[in-house]
């Protein structure tokens, strides 16, 4: 009786049993894996039958070695395998140029031209009006912030910009009304984006003190780049934040407004490494597209930005920079101080909207400083500020809180010249007093602060020494009043 034995124990003694073998399929498909000989534990021996690749081989060549033989096919696979990644790498080549021409074609649809080169051809891009289909603006809040555009959000350093930030944010995130309104809302998302505060020193607290949800605020640090962290650019990584909008949206709760402070901060990239904040052309390269976004999204842009230091300049040149931040907005909100009424007195002004709805006013507010929490590393208190908002004032607007030629004016300008000249018309007939006699009326019926009577008092008055003692009276008294 003869024993059984699997192809691997066969021993000379059995080779008849494997005439009827074949060698394994890999060996025939990728032969340099499966050398000759003993080598391999599965091969039958060599008197029995040879590998297939040599018997090829040595039918086309009889005089070849089995040696030789054997490096033939290991060429042969390795070129085989050089055609097979050939070909993977022609089908990633067609799919990238897919995806390229699918790009171009959104781009011309969204109109953000055809090519990315600048010397690429251009062609326009219409269509009829009559298929338009018409929509609401979309308020986050009405008059303004509005969805769909962006928001320019300006003011001097230390105005105020970052508590009506930090309260904005904090009540998309809850829901909480606006101030003037009683209804409340859905609670969303807010993508942040900031370089000039730290997060957990400022943002985070101001926040907080805003009654602000922070797991509903994402705060974008940067982007990677071959495994390495890098800053953020507007010209560079609107494709990520399409990304992230999306996924947000897909989701179900989607962001609402995306923050950028200061905008100036993220404006350089790969294209324009430096941008001239006062050439048009260049700002509107990096900022358009983001209407775009902003319009595909439905989400409200707000990019804060700072005045210029020329006070003598309406708020809407103030803006820092090319006049196309400005025209690219849809809102202007300035942040400004109202140095009359305290140190910490502020208001919110709607420099420009060109929307049809309002605000009808500008809101005071005042800043109020709270206490949050304690930092657990030192035991100190953590305080930020928050707004406190007082009402809206019809009366405030960009013409009555900036001159022409002067910057801010005074709510005392009018009440006190007014107060100057029947002072001095109902007082003892000499028409010239001590200063300091004047001064300390014009205190007690409110009508000047002492920093206002310094800076401004001297506008309105003559003034003489005699004998050591300034005294003053109204410039052209007589002659305005006859």
């Amino acid at each position: 009786m003869h024993s059984t034995h699997s192809v691997g124990q066969a021993t000379s003694g059995d080779s008849e049993n494997l005439q009827g073998v074949q060698p394994p399929l890999q060996a025939t498909q990728y032969p340099g894996q499966y050398p000759s000989g003993d080598q391999h534990a599965n091969a039958a021996p060599a008197a029995a039958q040879s590998p297939a690749w040599l018997a090829t081989a040595q039918q086309r060549n009889p005089h070849l070695t089995p040696e030789v033989a054997q490096e033939q096919a290991k060429g042969e696979t390795a070129k085989t395998l050089l055609e097979f990644q050939r070909e993977a790498n022609r089908q990633d080549e067609l799919k990238l140029e897919q995806e390229k021409e699918k790009t171009k074609r959104e781009m011309l649809k969204k109109g953000l031209g055809i090519e990315d080169s600048p010397n690429g051809p251009r062609a326009l891009v219409g269509r009829t009006l009559g298929n338009v289909q018409m929509r609401a603006i979309d308020w986050l809040w009405t008059g303004w912030i509005p969805k769909g555009y962006i928001t320019l959000l300006a003011g001097e350093t230390g105005a105020g910009k970052s508590t009506v930030l930090a309260d904005v944010t904090a009540r998309v995130t809850t829901g909480t009304p606006w101030p003037g309104e009683y209804e409340p809302r859905q609670p969303n998302r807010v993508l942040w984006l900031g370089s000039e505060d730290s997060i957990e020193e400022m943002t985070a607290p101001r926040l907080v003190a805003c009654g602000g949800n922070l797991d509903n605020v994402i705060e974008i640090q940067g982007v990677t780049q071959q495994g390495k962290r890098n800053t953020f650019s507007m010209q560079d990584d609107l494709g990520e934040i399409r990304r992230w909008l999306g996924a947000a949206r897909d989701e179900g709760y989607p962001f609402s407004m995306l923050v950028i402070d200061p905008v100036t901060s993220y404006l350089p990239g790969q294209k324009l490494r430096k941008v001239d904040l006062n050439d048009a052309g260049q700002l509107r390269t990096v900022l358009e597209p983001w209407l775009v976004v902003a319009q595909e999204y439905r989400i409200a842009i707000v990019c804060v930005t700072h005045f210029a230091k020329d006070t003598t300049r309406s708020m809407l040149h103030r803006v820092l920079g090319s006049a196309a931040f400005a025209q690219t907005c849809r809102s202007l909100i300035a942040i400004i101080s109202r140095e009359d009424d305290g140190q910490h007195a502020k208001a919110m002004v709607q420099v420009k909207v060109n929307l049809p709805e309002h605000p009808g006013g500008a809101w005071k507010f005042s800043t109020v400083k709270v206490q949050v929490g304690i930092d657990p590393c030192n035991g100190k208190p953590i305080s930020a500020t928050r707004p406190n908002w007082e009402e809206l004032d019809s009366a405030l607007t960009p013409q009555s809180m900036v001159g022409n030629a002067r910057g801010p004016i005074s709510k005392f300008e009018a009440a006190f010249g007014m107060w100057l000249k029947a002072h001095f018309l109902t007082t003892p007939a000499n028409p010239w007093q001590p200063i300091s006699q004047v001064k300390q009326a014009a205190a007690s019926a409110n009508v000047v602060t002492e920093r206002w009577w310094n800076e401004h008092s001297g506008s309105y008055m003559d003034k003489q020494n005699v004998g050591g003692i300034w005294y003053c009276r109204p410039k052209n008294l007589y002659a305005e009043t006859t």
